[in-house]
C-alpha cells in the first residue's frame, strides 16, 4: 500500500505540472482536457498532496519519504510557474506602438498586414511576434490576433471579433502539430491553424482570416512605404524566460514532431507551403516549386485563380478568376498544413498555365 500511495502522489504531482503540455502527446484526451485548466490543475495538487498525506499515515522508512517527498514537491511547485500563457505571454493593444520609422535591421523577417480598410502595418518577427506567439492588437478600428506557431512555422493574421464581441487571446498549448489557443472573455479553445473554436462556449464559431505576408522589413517597406511599424512598448509585460533563451530552446521544433491525426506523405515534413481554401478544396504551393514558376493561372476544384510570387521578397498575391476576389494564402510547414487539409492538392510547376492567359 505504501508503494501505490507513493506512485500515486507523483503521478498527480507530474500531471499537474505538465498539465498543458500532455495533451501535446496524448492525443485521446482532446480539446476538454485544456478547457478551464486552472481548476482542473488544482484538483490534481489538491489529489498530490492527499496522496502524501496517506502515503505518511502508512508509515514508511525515511529514505521512502525522502524519495517520494523531493521529486513531488518540485513538480507541485513547478506546477505554479508552468503555464504557457506565462511563457508566451500575450501582448495586448496598449503595449504595442506603431511609428512610420524602420526598426533595427531592415534584413529582419516581419508579419505584415494589408488589409481593405486598414492602414499597413507589419511585426518584428523574431523579436516580437515568435516569442509572444500572440499579439492582441487594432489596426486602425479594427482588432485583430497576429499568431505565430512554432511547431509548424505558421504566422497567421484573424480579426479577433466574432458574433460583435472583441475577443483577446492567449497560448494554451500544442495539439494536431499545431498551437490552440484560448480566449479570455469565455474561455473558449481555438485552433490556430484552422481559426476554429474546438471547445467552449463559442465551439463551431470561425475566426475571418486576414492576408498576412513574412519577409523582410525592407521588402515590406518597398511594398507599402506607408506602412506602420509595431514594437513594444516600454513597461510590456515579459515571458517567463528571457526571448533569447525561448528563441533558442524553441529550435526544437526543427526536429522533434509531436502527434496528429493525418498522414504526412507527398512532400518533405518541413517544406515551405503557400495554401488556400477556395469552397471545399484545398491546394498546397511549395516554395521550392514556386523557385521555378512564380507567376500563373491554376485551378482549386472548379474554381479558377491566379498566383502571383516574388521569389525575391517572398511575397505572394492569388485572385479568383474571372471575379477578381482576392485569396487568403497561408504559410506552413508541409507538417502544419496537411494536418488540417488531409485532402490537399499539391501543385507542380509542370502543370502551370500563362500568368493571365485564363
Amino acid at each position: 500500500m505504501p508503494v501505490i500511495w507513493a506512485i500515486a502522489t507523483l503521478l498527480f504531482s507530474f500531471a499537474a505540472a505538465a498539465y498543458l503540455q500532455i495533451p501535446t502527446f496524448v492525443l485521446a484526451l482532446g480539446y476538454g482536457w485544456s478547457h478551464a485548466f486552472g481548476p482542473k490543475r488544482w484538483v490534481l495538487r489538491a489529489a498530490a498532496l492527499a496522496a502524501f498525506v496517506a502515503f505518511l499515515s502508512s508509515a514508511p522508512p525515511a529514505w521512502a519519504i525522502g524519495a517520494t517527498a523531493v521529486p513531488s514537491a518540485f513538480f507541485w511547485v513547478f506546477s505554479l510557474l508552468n503555464a504557457n500563457p506565462n511563457i508566451f505571454r500575450a501582448l495586448d493593444a496598449e503595449h504595442i506602438v506603431k511609428r512610420r520609422a524602420p526598426v533595427g535591421d531592415g534584413a529582419h523577417l516581419v508579419v505584415g498586414l494589408c488589409a481593405e480598410g486598414i492602414p499597413a502595418v507589419c511585426y518584428p518577427l523574431e523579436s516580437m511576434v515568435i516569442p509572444r506567439h500572440v499579439l492582441n492588437d487594432s489596426v486602425g478600428e479594427r482588432p485583430v490576433l497576429i499568431s505565430f506557431c512554432a511547431a509548424c512555422r505558421s504566422s497567421l493574421v484573424y480579426d479577433r471579433v466574432v458574433a460583435g464581441r472583441v475577443l483577446s487571446f492567449e497560448v494554451i498549448g500544442v495539439r494536431r502539430r499545431n498551437m490552440i489557443l484560448r480566449d479570455r472573455e469565455t474561455g473558449t479553445i481555438w485552433q490556430q491553424g484552422t481559426g476554429e473554436a474546438v471547445y467552449g462556449a463559442l465551439r463551431g464559431r470561425q475566426l475571418e482570416m486576414l492576408p498576412a505576408q513574412q519577409m523582410s522589413q525592407d521588402d515590406w517597406l518597398s511594398c507599402h512605404p506607408d506602412s506602420l511599424i509595431a514594437a513594444e512598448a516600454p513597461g510590456a509585460p515579459r515571458g517567463l524566460i528571457p526571448k533569447d533563451r525561448l528563441l533558442k530552446m524553441l529550435e526544437v521544433t526543427k526536429t522533434l514532431m509531436v502527434p496528429g491525426y493525418t498522414g504526412l506523405d507527398g512532400l518533405g515534413l518541413r517544406e515551405t507551403v503557400w495554401g488556400v481554401t477556395v469552397g471545399d478544396r484545398s491546394k498546397a504551393y511549395p516554395v521550392s516549386q514556386l523557385r521555378r514558376v512564380s507567376s500563373f493561372g491554376d485551378r482549386v476544384g472548379s474554381t479558377d485563380i491566379e498566383i502571383r510570387y516574388n521569389l525575391a521578397t517572398n511575397h505572394i498575391e492569388g485572385w479568383e478568376r474571372p471575379t477578381g476576389k482576392r485569396l487568403v494564402l497561408q504559410s506552413h510547414w508541409w507538417l502544419g498544413w496537411k494536418e488540417f487539409h488531409p485532402d490537399t492538392e499539391v501543385w507542380e510547376a509542370s502543370s502551370a498555365r500563362p500568368y493571365g492567359s485564363m
